[in-house]
């Protein structure tokens, strides 16, 4: 399908699907859809499927066969395309590290707050620069006290209740850059900081998200125990990627309960000025950015 004019609805809610998780296998699919953004190329071509009754655009994170590296990925195009799509509400899936007691392996946790540790990543529509012919977005300020849709997570719980899984109904999330797994020294130091889960990728998809005013949540599964500070073994891919094996059956069907549970009355936080988000998006694929001046 040729890429939908911009502000065409085509999906009010969308998914990012996390490490393990590259596909929806029991919905039916609608469509797929090649998008071009002024940010480059998203992680995958985004297919447009029925979930639940509603219609969700699809995006895997690190492409359909996990070949985007977390510091690698466009999150830039990946948000700007969903939005380009119609997409208000996000849900996502990944695959983290628990840092202590009461996050451990095999279970869930909904995200309430972000500790940023990542560099070189394009986190903001909002630098400073200019397209030629277009008017500028200005600069804009995000308030991040609360990086994740509270509706949108109170969703994923109630999920993750119907489905009877053992989960921590808030985490504070460390992302690191990746991809490398943590040292123990700096295990022990962000989680004497206040984390309770470690991440290569949740940063900056949420609030690249609340740029663009739409609403966003992360059902995060615990693969881990990062370096070992319950006794365990540290954290190995092969392992954290056996464990996602498993638990992908509750992963698809705590998003399933959690789509089906986003009714069309749903609104996400109005927190940017809409007209800057408009010119964001008015933005057209394939024109270099010019540095402000």
């Amino acid at each position: 399908m040729e890429t939908p004019t911009t502000g065409t609805a085509q999906a009010r809610i969308g998914i990012i699907g996390g490490s393990g998780t590259y596909q929806l296998p029991a919905a039916t699919v609608i469509d797929t859809v090649e998008v071009s953004t002024p940010y480059g190329t998203p992680s995958a071509p985004v297919t447009l499927t029925d979930v639940a009754g509603r219609r969700v655009a699809f995006l895997p994170r690190h492409g359909g066969e996990h070949s985007v590296p977390p510091q690698r990925i466009n999150y830039r195009a990946n948000i700007w395309a969903l939005k380009s799509l119609g997409v208000e509400a996000v849900l996502s899936s990944s695959a983290v590290g628990g840092l202590r007691a009461g996050y451990g392996p095999d279970t869930f946790a909904v995200t309430d707050q972000i500790i940023d540790r990542t560099w070189g990543r394009g986190d903001t529509f909002f630098d400073g620069t200019v397209v030629e012919g277009v008017p500028a977005a200005g600069v804009q300020h995000l308030p991040a006290s609360e990086p994740f849709c509270p509706t949108l997570r109170s969703h994923l719980a109630a999920a993750l209740e119907e489905n009877a899984l053992a989960f921590a109904p808030t985490a504070t999330v460390v992302v690191i850059n990746g991809p490398r797994f943590s040292t123990k020294a700096e295990s022990g130091w962000y989680a004497a900081g206040g984390a309770d889960i470690i991440s290569m990728t949740q940063y900056p998809e949420p609030l690249l998200a609340a740029e663009l005013n739409m609403g966003f949540a992360n059902l995060a599964f615990i693969t881990d125990s990062d370096t070992g500070h319950d006794g365990s073994d540290p954290v190995t891919a092969d392992a954290v990627f056996a464990r996602l094996r498993n638990a992908q059956p509750n992963v698809l069907a705590v998003l399933e309960a959690a789509v089906a549970a986003i009714g069309p009355d749903y609104r996400a936080r109005p927190l940017m000025d809409p007209e800057a988000v408009r010119r964001i998006m008015a933005l057209p694929a394939g024109l270099t950015p010019v540095a402000a001046r």
